[in-house]
């Protein structure tokens, strides 16, 4: 149960810090929206599950390292952060949840398709 979640977690917080970093750069360059139906609590769920991935992967990477940096005991310092990393995997997939019906592409960002 517990190997699953630590095969993934690598994967789960690239994704994590690339939706981190794509989410303000695509709204402040315009190529992300809130839609305009339900504007405001889709913008406020959106800032909540951008603020709790932020919060969730800092405090998953802090207890990492500091799992890292123990010498002593090293058992008890993985089940410690077990918590975290079992954790962790939930809370991605409700932020990106909440992430495809807060932030839509914009249509003039997105690319014009060719016809032959």
């Amino acid at each position: 149960m517990f190997l699953l979640p630590a095969f993934a977690l690598p994967f789960l917080l690239f994704f994590a810090i690339r939706r981190l970093v794509r989410i303000p750069r695509g709204l402040l360059q315009g190529r992300l929206h809130v839609p305009e139906h339900r504007r405001q609590m889709l913008g406020l769920l959106g800032t909540v599950a951008y603020a709790c991935l932020l919060g969730s992967t800092i405090a998953l990477v802090v207890a990492l390292s500091r799992v890292a940096l123990a010498s002593h005991d090293a058992l008890s310092a993985y089940l410690s952060v077990g918590a975290y990393v079992l954790a962790y995997p939930l809370v991605y997939l409700v932020a990106e949840w909440i992430f495809y019906y807060a932030f839509k592409e914009s249509p003039e960002a997105a690319p014009a398709q060719s016809r032959p």
